[in-house]
């Protein structure tokens, strides 16, 4: 699987990623953001990066997506299957801090929007992010989400594709 935009192609990972992923995840400016998305230390990226090029995980239930600029890996957008009553799927993103401000996540979490919709039939998508991470609802909004009912850590966020 592998969607193109503009900028970016979004595609499963690669061995060759590994390097991206551990600068990604392990950095603390990424982290604190992160709550439960993707691993935190070296051998977990190992372990993760494993299971999701070797296709166990491409069972259609999620999408393990990097980003791609010019070939370059700029960052990571899972999606799938949500234990939650607010929407059938829900998402999390980073982009690596040497390609923040470029518009790479407001446009990989587009087209990851409407290919969930489109081709896969996703009804609907939730996202969230902490308080102070402004950036993040700024991607999440211009995307398309609404803001909805916040708890009392996180802004939250749900997509509903036009009708």
């Amino acid at each position: 699987m592998e969607l193109t935009t503009p900028r970016l192609t979004l595609r499963w990972p690669i061995e060759s990623d590994f390097q991206m992923l551990c600068e990604l995840w392990t950095d603390p400016r990424v982290a604190r953001f992160m709550d439960d998305y993707g691993p935190r230390d070296i051998p977990s990226v190992r372990g993760w990066l494993d299971l999701h090029t070797n296709g166990a995980s491409q069972d259609g239930t999620h999408l393990q997506l990097i980003l791609t600029h010019h070939a370059t890996p700029v960052g990571w957008l899972g999606l799938g299957e949500s234990n939650s009553p607010i929407a059938a799927w829900s998402f999390g993103y980073a982009i690596h801090p040497s390609h923040r401000s470029h518009g790479y996540a407001t446009e990989a979490l587009t087209a990851a929007l409407t290919y969930c919709h489109q081709t896969l039939a996703i009804p609907t998508l939730w996202g969230e992010c902490h308080p102070p991470n402004k950036a993040s609802a700024h991607v999440m909004l211009t995307a398309g989400l609404t803001e909805t009912t916040p708890t009392p850590t996180n802004r939250r966020f749900l997509y509903t594709p036009p009708t």
